[in-house]
């Protein structure tokens, strides 16, 4: 396999100062997609979709009465755009995710996000500052981070001998397990964890990283009956995903996948399309190509094999995966 056969997923709203604008609107909201760079093809699903209107906030308030919004477009996605805001107040620089709500299927999702962005803090997640809605769009506010999405670091760092070093990984997943740790202590799943949805702080060398996008995220407590719509990005949905009937532990397989592709540049189950991809998940043959692996550690291939766990039941929760030795042999 190519380990450069790698593309992106459309749809996160990141902030990326290098990319080009497209279809630039004179309104407060510029729509466009990322294009994909290879073969390798991502793509999220969602069951149902329907549309209703209602508040997603629970009222309407105008956001220019408290911040300078520029105009010039930093990140983009399917329902909007990123850019840099000031509050007026304290002079402090913020990002603005604006969101075209008749672009939005289900408004109850995009409620059900800013229902949860406001219970979550934690430092490895992303940290909302304030939420707007008016007729149109929807602004959330949120710090801002300009290192770029973990993607943009894969691509640029894989060659036909790897990606990432161990060390560099450990220290990225142990960040990501920690969110996730935090984010189940709560009775909250993500339920679509990808490089595209987490983002380094800074440009700077060792920059923090921080999970982003809870649009397919969902709260499931403890001796609930298991989730049933098969969301997510098909590289990183568990067979009990696929197969419709699955708990919080489908975050730690995507978290094993991550993991997989950060030391090697590819993923670990592949295919041409969804139901390729699919298939490959539920056949689980995980394969670690002499190429790549054979200069990596023990520990690492252990690491994944357990998150890569096809029996939920047996797989690492978060907190167990943090006590791992090879996390702990390079983060501590």
């Amino acid at each position: 396999m190519n380990p450069l056969l790698f593309c992106q997923a459309c749809a996160d709203y990141s902030v990326q100062p290098t990319k080009p604008e497209t279809n630039r609107r004179t309104s407060a909201c510029t729509i466009s997609t990322k294009e994909s760079s290879s073969s390798w093809t991502v793509h999220s699903t969602e069951t149902d979709s329907q549309h209703s209107e209602f508040f997603v906030t629970g009222q309407y308030s105008d956001i220019f009465r408290d911040y300078d919004i520029s105009p010039r477009v930093i990140g983009t996605g399917n329902y909007g755009s990123v850019r840099e805001c000031v509050k007026l107040v304290t002079g402090e620089r913020f990002a603005v995710k604006t969101i075209d709500k008749s672009r939005i299927g289900r408004l109850d999702h995009l409620q059900r996000e800013v229902e949860l962005l406001r219970l979550i803090n934690h430092r490895s997640i992303m940290r909302l500052v304030d939420i707007y809605e008016d007729s149109d769009y929807v602004h959330i506010v949120t710090d801002k981070y300009t290192g770029g999405e973990l993607f943009d670091k894969i691509i640029n760092n894989t060659t036909s001998t790897g990606c990432l070093s161990e060390f560099e990984a450990a220290r990225i997943i142990k960040s990501i397990l920690e969110a996730t740790v935090y984010l189940h202590a709560n009775g909250i799943v993500h339920r679509d964890i990808k490089p595209e949805n987490v983002l380094f702080e800074s440009t700077q060398e060792g920059s923090p990283v921080k999970l982003i996008d809870f649009g397919l995220s969902r709260t499931h407590l403890p001796g609930e009956e298991p989730m049933k719509n098969a969301v997510g990005t098909a590289y990183y949905m568990s067979p009990e995903v696929i197969n419709g009937s699955y708990d919080k532990s489908c975050d730690l397989w995507s978290i094993g996948v991550v993991t997989y592709i950060l030391l090697s540049g590819y993923p670990p189950f592949n295919g041409s399309n969804d139901a390729e991809i699919y298939s490959s998940v539920r056949r689980g043959n995980l394969h670690f190509d002499g190429r790549v692996w054979g200069g990596l550690s023990h520990a690492s291939r252990d690491f994944i094999r357990r998150l890569l766990c096809r029996d939920s039941s047996l797989r690492s929760t978060a907190e167990e995966a943090l006590q791992h030795p090879w996390i702990l042999r390079h983060c501590y």
